[in-house]
């Protein structure tokens, strides 16, 4: 004897299943506590969030420096070249947001992509840059990074690290400065084990 109510419990499970993905990001691909959003960033629940490498070597200014020099603290990390356009308008809002947040538990560093460091020093210079940056030519430091975190090889990009070291949020493409605060906000939030993502991160995803 067949039960009515079978292809509506199907239709039911169906149905929560779809909603589910669309709650997690929509993409069968996409790792768990990750949330990829329509405007290129990419948020991570804290308890998925990766470690981020150590980033250390030689800044543009010729010192060493590293991100562990930062401990404790919300780090915005911005890859940049000499020649990106939309690069130039990033250093300005980064500029911006470095000024707000002085005295708080956040910093900005950089990671240059130039391959010459004298390029990159006269980048710095020109357009005022405070926040330090690291040499990167080759792309060797963001080759570092687990899979899936950029949907892009090129600049700019933006990594935000958490207060405890870890990868809480990416930007695969130029962003603003609310955007980019809101990131850092979601970084140093606590979220219970059993969290799946902020109403403010589902609202906005893809």
């Amino acid at each position: 004897m067949k039960h009515p109510f079978v292809p509506l419990l199907a239709a039911v499970i169906c149905a929560a299943a779809v909603i589910g993905m669309i709650v997690t990001g929509g993409d069968p691909g996409t790792p768990r506590g990750f949330h990829r959003h329509k405007d290129g960033t990419l948020t991570i629940d804290p308890r998925h969030r990766p470690d981020a490498p150590s980033f250390m070597g030689t800044g543009v200014d010729g010192r060493p420096m590293s991100l562990s020099d930062h401990a404790g603290k919300t780090v915005v990390i911005n890859a940049w070249a000499s020649g990106c356009g939309p690069c130039r308008k990033q250093v300005s809002m980064l500029e911006r947001y470095r000024k707000k947040t002085e005295g708080q538990d956040v910093a900005v560093l950089g990671l240059n992509r130039d391959s010459s460091p004298s390029v990159a020093r006269a980048f710095v210079e020109e357009h005022g840059m405070s926040y330090p940056s690291l040499l990167d030519p080759a792309g060797k430091h963001l080759l570092t990074l687990p899979k899936g975190l950029l949907s892009t090889q090129g600049v700019p990009v933006t990594l935000v690290i958490d207060p405890s070291g870890r990868i809480a949020s990416t930007a695969s493409e130029a962003i603003g400065e609310e955007r980019l605060a809101d990131l850092v906000a979601a970084a140093v939030r606590v979220s219970s084990p059993s969290s799946s993502v902020s109403p403010s991160a589902s609202s906005a995803a893809g």
